[in-house]
């Protein structure tokens, strides 16, 4: 009984680890296409940056209700409903000419993927508890990098073959919710609906300040990462050292290694210090990355600089999603988590044209520079709060 118990669990946990990978392809699997669906749809290049905007955008609008729904009436009869929602919408855009059609099926894939990001989290944190919740969430969180470091150059060698096959791809999510729907039990915690409203809780007696912070610390890591890495760098590394996009593309998957590797030792860096420390010494991380990149003068500096912002990455992303899930009540687990996705696709939206406005003004080193001293400023200042009420955010058993 007790090994029918831990495959079920190591079956149910691969199921959520997948669906984590099929909700991070929306973006980094299409992106490097851009190019080729242009001039296959005969569009412009603003039209075509339209089909990652339309992505993004209605996870800031929808995952909130998304989440109170999943706490109303359970997470898997969200997951799985998402799952094949994403599947069929975006495989299904290379059925369709019509661009305003294509871009409603984008948005449709879009809320569902921003359903399955909090979902796969809020699971983990309703089926695991201790050592082995934070173990999995840092798992969870380096999965992710994987996917955001592998899908561009599997997008890219597949718009070789035809601009189709990166959106083929995405039926991926129908394949996860089969297994999904056999192997994934609904956490006891949302068995029965409860009478409990999400807005009486955050205006109870309970203090929200802890989750105040963890959400601000969450919009700022997806606002530096997509502004400043994800948009700024590619310029840089364009403009002043001539590279190609596949070298780029390379020197970009870095960060993305150094946070997956960070992640996975979550657990043990939480025995060293406590949730809120970890957060400002990667915001600290971040700092003293975008700081070296915009001084660099040797593509060597570069490389370490960007290591240094996936360690920053890996320090702060995977123990903001632990102190939620340790800090929210089971019965409003799903609402939490959903404000937390919906503060991250906030991040991912805001940042590009906020950090491209800066360099408009400057130059692209100089906004690289203004946020890294904004980042290290954020990081330092946290640091070094620990007598305050804030600082008590930390992750412990319950």
């Amino acid at each position: 009984m007790k090994r029918f118990q831990i495959l079920q669990e190591s079956l149910a946990t691969t199921v959520i680890f997948a669906s984590t990978l099929v909700a991070v392809m929306g973006v980094s699997l299409i992106s490097p296409v851009l190019p080729e669906v242009q001039e296959a749809w005969n569009i412009t290049e603003a039209q075509a940056s339209l089909l990652l905007s339309a992505f993004t955008l209605p996870g800031v609008f929808l995952t909130i209700p998304i989440g109170i729904l999943a706490d109303r009436i359970g997470r898997k009869r969200i997951l799985i409903p998402s799952l094949v929602v994403f599947g069929i919408c975006g495989s299904g855009v290379v059925l369709f000419s019509n661009f305003e059609t294509i871009l409603f099926l984008r948005a449709i894939q879009g809320a569902a993927s921003s359903a399955i990001a909090t979902l796969t989290v809020t699971l983990l944190g309703d089926l695991y508890t201790g050592e082995k919740r934070r173990t999995l969430i840092g798992m969870n969180a380096a999965i992710l990098a994987v996917g955001a470091a592998g899908y561009p150059l599997l997008g890219g060698a597949l718009a070789t073959v035809s601009w189709m096959a990166p959106f083929v791809c995405f039926f991926l999510g129908v394949v996860v919710a089969f297994p999904g729907l056999i192997f994934l039990e609904e956490p006891s915690s949302t068995d029965e609906n409860t009478d409990s409203d999400i807005w009486e809780f955050m205006t109870s007696s309970t203090s929200m300040k802890p989750y105040l912070v963890l959400y601000t610390a969450i919009f700022g890591i997806f606002l530096v990462l997509y502004g400043a890495q994800l948009t700024v760098v590619p310029f840089i590394l364009a403009n002043s050292y001539q590279y190609s996009s596949g070298t780029i593309g390379i020197l970009l998957g870095l960060p993305a290694v150094a946070m997956g590797l960070t992640a996975v030792q979550g657990d043990r860096l939480l025995q060293f210090f406590s949730s809120f420390q970890s957060i400002a010494l990667g915001f600290m991380s971040y700092g003293i990355g975008l700081v070296a990149i915009s001084v660099a003068d040797s593509v060597y500096l570069i490389v370490v600089a960007l290591l240094l912002f996936g360690l920053g990455q890996g320090l702060a992303e995977p123990i903001t999603d632990t102190a939620l899930n340790e800090l929210a009540p089971d019965e409003f687990r799903g609402s939490i988590m959903s404000i937390r996705t919906s503060v991250l696709r906030l991040g991912t939206t805001i940042g590009p044209p906020l950090f491209v406005g800066v360099a408009a003004f400057f130059s692209y080193t100089q906004a690289l520079l203004i946020g890294g001293a904004m980042s290290l400023f954020i990081g330092v200042s946290w640091l070094f709060v620990r007598s305050t009420r804030i600082s008590q955010i930390a992750v412990s058993d319950p």
